[in-house]
């Protein structure tokens, strides 16, 4: 009887070292720095966008710039204006774009890419 008590307490604790571990494993890899991947968020017109307008920009110790555009609302080109992001060690940010796609333009979000 004792046998059997110390044996199912002993799989209730291997159940729960098990369960401990993978909790462990699902947060580290959701909070592990990783390269965001390039993501079509808007759908945009059929003519090309304005030019980009220009910026005035101050260096800013520990952040990088990530330049102003023209994003697609209510079906036409609004100007969203640029910001300071900061910076990531070891990567670099390639900032959003717009490109061509069939018959219209597709906006692909900025992203941070490892150095080489």
């Amino acid at each position: 009887m004792v046998w059997k008590y110390l044996l199912s307490g002993m799989a209730n604790w291997k159940s729960g070292l098990i369960g401990l571990a993978l909790t462990t494993l699902g947060v580290s890899m959701v909070s592990a720095p990783i390269a965001s991947a390039a993501v079509v968020i808007i759908h945009g017109g059929r003519d090309e966008p304005p030019p980009v307008r220009e910026e005035r920009i101050v260096e800013r110790r520990g952040y990088v710039w990530d330049r102003g555009h023209y994003g697609w609302r209510h079906h036409r080109y609004v100007w969203t204006r640029g910001h300071y992001i900061r910076e990531r060690r070891g990567y670099e940010w390639a900032p959003g774009r717009w490109e061509r796609h069939e018959d219209h333009y597709d906006w692909h979000d900025g992203e941070w890419h490892p150095h080489r």
